[in-house]
């Protein structure tokens, strides 16, 4: 990095205009800062030509001119470009800050992507490309990193559009500018052709072969021997690579590697039909896997009980929203009742209001098992649970910011959960990829006195989720918004049928332990010819001493739920340890010596 390029010298240049945050990343054409512009106080994503580039006049007027050309696009799946210009001899364009990681980073993370998820990204990506080339403008850099997954909602943005290379000006290597995209680059640019939108589908082909496979159809350590390959080699095999691929959805991205633009998809909106048509035929395929179906007591249970988690975590218990209410109340009207796939529970619930978050930790509560459905009841519980508990918690959350990557914390929380002392099994993901929002489910069993006498004791936090009634734990993952290195954990409980369970307990304790004594107190007051005035006293004392054993179940379990809070807090502890050490040292923190944990 030139000293013209630091963040350093950089930012008094553009200090009248932008505040210079920090690094987002680079390439041969230009760096990229995080930036927040002054006049609109908003974040933007600020691309600056290098200046070793910049000193060319030539080259710096087709930076600007070809930013502002993509500037007017406006397209929801392409990133917009607010300005184009030079500031003290720098050339440079602002665009929208996206808040998300790059389809080579989810790659990286998490290897070969489902075809469903590749689907997605490749359609919205063949939409963008669609608009564009309808007015004349080609991307010619389409690759996983010029694709961006936005985080909240999970919508594709192709950005650097329209910022193209020209390899019949520019030295295919001498700058580097070309080097990192040989492998998604079309025979007939190899051959010094402009070509047209077709190349670019050429390209998005190789980025959705990478994202299914793993691999690069094409591959190889000189470039020269990879742009060899593009022009003379025959398209291989996307199944051979990635045997799962359903076939239909195969033959739709092997067409878009076709040497011959006129045997590709003519249009993006032709390849995004074909990948639609190869999706639903994979969904209705004889080897499919049909969506589950819940009934219409478990879908209404479902709704309620995220409508619930909604108001508990924003501290209204009492109060559901009215959407969610009105949801619950009029489902005859809005649904059909022969049942209802999981998706489209899931999709009215969020219309109705509710997060989607919530949603998908109600759908987490439900058994394996079609027909079982989680607890219906209202958020304020019984009369008895309220007499023994009175209003006690539906539920546990704890939750920590952890400086890690998501990827990170994630890695640790499949390290340290199931290891000792907490033992946690993993149960299932419900909602997607947790990266994405989906609920990992892990269940500790009820402690037993097989337990104790193995030696089983000392894992208290199973010993108080047991006392609650509560054996499944559900984890959440949450990006913090502008910082790729901070990630906040979330752990539930439900406890309502722990509640349930020691308010029959506490009850039942409670009226027996009164029931006897004012039998044995009446007994012994008429035996010993007591005059009967007194007999009310003591029946009133004997209800004191079962209302007061009610008292003790409702201390008790409050003591159980403070620990099993304080257990949960550890383990949030356990995990940050695990990512901080696995940063720090490369390893996690369960496979350092016990002298070296905290």
């Amino acid at each position: 990095m030139t000293e013209a390029n630091t963040l350093g010298s950089l930012r008094p240049r553009f200090a009248p205009h932008y505040v210079l945050e920090r690094e987002l990343g680079r390439d041969g054409m230009g760096i990229v800062f995080l930036a927040r512009e002054l006049m609109l106080d908003r974040l933007v994503a600020l691309k600056v030509l290098p200046a070793g580039l910049s000193g060319d006049a030539a080259h710096r007027e087709r930076f600007i001119r070809e930013a502002r050309t993509a500037a007017q696009l406006s397209h929801p799946n392409i990133v917009p470009i607010f300005r184009a210009d030079e500031i003290d001899g720098i050339a440079f364009f602002a665009m929208g800050y996206i808040d998300g990681e790059t389809a080579a980073d989810r790659l990286a993370a998490r290897g070969p992507l489902p075809h469903a998820d590749v689907v997605r990204i490749v359609r919205e990506v063949a939409w963008a490309l669609a608009y564009a080339h309808a007015r004349g403008v080609t991307h010619r850099d389409i690759k996983p990193e010029n694709i961006m997954i936005e985080r909240a909602n999970g919508r594709i943005m192709v950005t650097d559009f329209g910022i193209a290379r020209d390899a019949r000006t520019t030295g295919m290597t001498a700058d580097g500018m070309v080097l990192g995209s040989v492998h998604y680059m079309a025979p007939e640019r190899v051959a010094g052709e402009d070509g047209d939108g077709r190349a670019d589908l050429y390209s998005l082909g190789v980025v959705a072969f990478e994202l299914l496979s793993g691999k690069r159809p094409f591959d190889a350590p000189q470039a020269s021997a990879v742009l060899l390959m593009h022009a003379t080699r025959a398209v291989p095999s996307l199944r051979e690579a990635a045997p799962t691929v359903p076939a239909a959805l195969a033959v739709v991205i092997e067409g878009c590697l076709a040497k011959d633009p006129s045997q590709r998809p003519q249009s993006g909106e032709a390849l995004a039909d074909a990948l639609d048509a190869a999706l639903r035929e994979s969904q209705t395929g004889p080897q499919s896997t049909p969506e589950r179906v819940l009934d219409e007591p478990t879908a209404k249970a479902v709704w309620l009980r995220a409508a619930q988690l909604q108001a508990d975590a924003s501290r209204r218990v009492q109060e559901r929203t009215a959407q969610a209410e009105e949801f619950a109340t009029g489902l005859h009207s809005a649904v059909p009742t022969s049942g209802y796939r999981l998706g489209d529970v899931a999709s009215a619930a969020v219309e109705a209001g509710i997060g989607e978050e919530f949603v998908q930790l109600a759908l987490a509560e439900l058994p394996d098992d079609a027909p079982g459905k989680p607890v219906g009841r209202d958020a304020g519980g019984t009369r008895v649970e309220r007499l023994v508990l009175g209003n006690a918690e539906q539920s546990i959350r704890v939750s920590r910011i952890i400086p890690a990557s998501p990827r990170a914390v994630l890695d640790a929380i499949g390290k340290v959960l199931p290891s000792h002392p907490y033992a946690l099994l993993f149960r299932d993901v419900v909602g997607g990829h947790p990266l994405d929002g989906g609920v990992l489910t892990f269940t500790s069993k009820e402690m037993s006195m097989g337990d104790y006498m193995n030696g089983q004791g000392t894992n208290m936090l199973r010993y108080h989720l047991s006392s609650l009634g509560a054996s499944l734990l559900r984890v959440t993952l949450h990006p913090v918004a502008g910082d790729a290195n901070r990630c906040e954990m979330v752990i539930t409980t439900d406890l309502r049928s722990g509640i349930s369970k020691n308010a029959k307990i506490g009850f039942g304790i409670g009226a027996g332990t009164g029931g006897v004594g004012a039998t044995i107190g009446v007994g012994i007051a008429l035996a010993a010819s007591v005059p009967l005035a007194i007999i009310p006293g003591i029946l009133g004392a004997v209800g004191a001493i079962g209302y007061g054993t009610m008292r003790l179940v409702r201390v008790g379990f409050r003591y159980s739920l403070n620990k099993a809070r304080g257990e949960l807090e550890h383990l949030l502890d356990a995990v940050q340890g695990s990512a901080r050490s696995q940063d720090v040292f490369g390893a996690p923190w369960g496979s350092l010596p016990p002298s070296n944990r905290s």
